[in-house]
């Protein structure tokens, strides 16, 4: 997972976009644009992340805080504590 990735995604693309390119991944198809990843697995995890950041935002947080806040939600379920 490359958190440059979803914050670049949840920046640059709209949320319509994003939800088409999870569909597509999902389906293990090709997303009409340009996601970095290695592979569908990951690509569709920077696409997920990148709407979750979407969303915060959207509510009114901070973009900063809100990718942040993300990555640490990332970090404890990777962590496993």
């Amino acid at each position: 997972m490359k958190p440059a990735e979803c914050r670049r995604l949840a920046t640059e693309k709209t949320a319509a976009e994003l939800g088409r390119a999870a569909e597509l991944l999902s389906e293990e198809q090709a997303p009409p644009f340009d996601v970095l990843g290695d592979g569908p697995g990951d690509q569709l995890t920077h696409v997920l992340l990148a709407q979750r950041i979407q969303e915060r935002v959207q509510r009114g947080e901070d973009p900063k805080d809100a990718f942040r806040a993300v990555m640490a939600e990332v970090r404890a379920v990777v962590s496993n504590d």
